[in-house]
């Protein structure tokens, strides 16, 4: 008897690798979850070796953690930022 499939990754882990997605240093991400530093370092490391990328050097893996994990649909895509906008309100000008 099987049980239902392994998630790769647990929400914790998610929400970290989430909130360093674009970037920010393990203190940011930490504050950004009202977790300890170090707390949001071990999810991090979870989660690249849940991911298959902890082998990657250190510059690398987060970005490819962050492209797996949004290719597998385990943490939203980035934000659409290119998409219409409301058109702008004309300035007036005092004559």
């Amino acid at each position: 008897m099987s049980g239902p499939p392994r998630m790769p990754l647990t929400r914790p882990q998610a929400a970290v690798l989430e909130a360093a997605a674009d970037g920010a240093t393990l203190t940011v991400v930490a504050a950004r979850l009202g977790i300890r530093r170090e707390q949001a370092a071990a999810r991090l490391s979870e989660a690249y070796k849940r991911l298959d990328v902890a082998w990657m050097d250190r510059d690398e893996r987060r970005a490819a953690a962050v492209r797996v994990a949004r290719k597998r649909g385990l943490i939203p895509p980035v934000a659409d930022t290119t998409g219409p906008r409301e058109p702008q309100k004309p300035v007036s000008r005092p004559n």
